[in-house]
């Protein structure tokens, strides 16, 4: 019986050590990331491998940051996703431990009374926790792959964040340029009536204008520059930069917009097979019912053990004896751990149901804004700039028949300024709305076009 029993230990001890490694996890995380418009995942394990992504950073660096290079910086060197990907490693721990067969328990007494010495050998075997092994590590499989999905969305997070992070950063980088074109412009104006008050052809009313007009002017150029400076440092932040990383220049080119995809394409119904947070909901459901079942099965009988006691006196042959450890179940009958169980498992179902509801909302509310960013755009660059710019024209021909005055043309000339400053910030909602949405159906944006 002794050697069944080794035997039966041995073979569940190598059971539980074959098991997938970290390294294979995370390559899974990368190829459903990957599937999902997330490329050139790196989990750093070593200082060879901090100091390999430092040089492809580097590298991505040494050239006008585009939106795609950010992102690849983002994905090899944010450390909050690095934070996340230890996850792995302590998930596929628990797996591991799943699969393996608590010690046994070996002990030892001796004792001596009337001159006799009595010692005694016991070990003693968690016999049931063998038979459970495969639904624990049925267990672990599930909680590692709803890890692997939760890992999966934050990697999307991050790709969102990092597109609307450059978007907000070009956006008001162009902003600033355009606003150095009004300053300008307030300077002259404020230049021409200082000249005029001096000659006494305006009065200090008309001059004090000007001059409210002009600070004004510099006050919100300030503001520019303090929006543009947070808005790097955000961008930093995602990247994960720091030192001289943080003083890469931009390439600030606005790429042509695209038109929506339809939304009778099925966007819902695409988010809903293709969100990765959804599959971890899934999973957690999956895990839920399967503890329920664990616990329910194991509620009288959760603890089993095998002894096997070897007994000697001094002036005896020694005794072997073999018996079995049950637990009575007087006080606990296990309700209170199966009700737990079943109350979770109908929390995941409840936060599965939400989770979906949820999704198809995030799905219309992005593509409606999509779609009103897009419209919005199409006004600024077919009619808003276009007038403003007619106007100027105008005016410049008013002004060189000396018609209109210095002023009306330079106030034209702000107009047409502020008409393209609002074109940008267009521009960059659309972007920001695109991005959302390319998260919000689960990185298969280009799918339903």
């Amino acid at each position: 019986m002794v050697a069944k029993t080794v035997s039966l230990i041995g073979l569940l001890l190598l059971s539980g050590c074959s098991t997938i490694s970290q390294q294979e996890i995370f390559d899974q995380v990368k190829h459903s990331s990957s599937s999902h418009g997330a490329k050139e995942l790196q989990w750093i394990k070593s200082p060879e491998d901090a100091s390999k992504v430092e040089e492809s950073v580097w590298r991505l660096l040494e050239k006008p940051l585009q939106m795609d290079d950010a992102v690849r910086i983002a994905l090899i060197n944010n450390r909050a996703l690095q934070q996340s990907y230890a996850q792995i490693g302590i998930s596929q721990s628990d797996l591991v431990q799943a699969g393996l067969v608590n010690n046994p328990l070996l002990g030892y007494s001796v004792g001596r009374s009337n001159g006799v010495t009595k010692s005694t050998i016991s070990l003693d075997i968690a016999f049931l926790d063998m038979l459970w092994i495969p639904l624990r590590r049925e267990l672990g499989k599930i909680a590692l792959e709803e890890i692997q999905a939760s890992i999966g969305n934050e990697v999307l997070e991050v790709v969102r964040d990092t597109k609307k992070a450059y978007i907000e950063l070009v956006a008001i980088e162009k902003k600033m340029l355009y606003y150095k074109d009004i300053l300008v412009s307030h300077e002259a104006s404020l230049q021409l009536v200082t000249r005029q008050y001096t000659a006494g052809n305006i009065t200090k009313r008309n001059l004090l204008k000007i001059q409210n007009s002009y600070q004004h002017a510099r006050v919100e150029s300030i503001e520019i520059a303090k929006k543009y400076a947070m808005a790097r440092e955000s961008l930093n932040r995602i990247c994960g930069l720091y030192g001289g990383q943080t003083n890469y220049t931009l390439d600030s080119s606005l790429k042509p917009i695209e038109s929506p995809p339809n939304l009778s394409k099925g966007l819902e119904k695409i988010a809903i097979a293709s969100r990765l947070d959804m599959r971890a909901a899934i999973a957690a459901v999956d895990y839920a019912a399967k503890e329920a079942g664990y616990t329910k099965n194991t509620r009288l009988l959760s603890e089993l053990e095998l002894s096997i006691e070897s007994e000697k006196n001094s002036n005896e042959d020694r005794l072997n004896s073999f018996g079995i450890k049950i637990p009575i179940p007087i006080f606990d009958f296990g309700q209170a751990r199966v009700s737990k169980a079943e109350a979770l498992y109908n929390q995941n179902v409840h936060h599965l149901y939400e989770k979906a509801v949820v999704i198809r909302s995030e799905v219309r509310e992005k593509y409606a804004l999509l779609l009103h960013a897009h419209t919005i755009v199409h006004e600024y660059d077919d009619v808003i700039v276009k007038i403003n710019q007619q106007i100027l024209e105008e005016t410049q021909l008013y002004y060189n028949g000396m018609l209109d005055g210095i002023y009306e043309l330079l106030e034209d000339k702000r107009h047409l300024v502020d008409a393209k400053i609002e074109a940008v910030e267009a521009y960059s909602e659309f972007w920001k709305a695109q991005a959302d949405l390319e998260y919000a159906v689960g990185g298969n944006y280009n799918e339903a076009r």
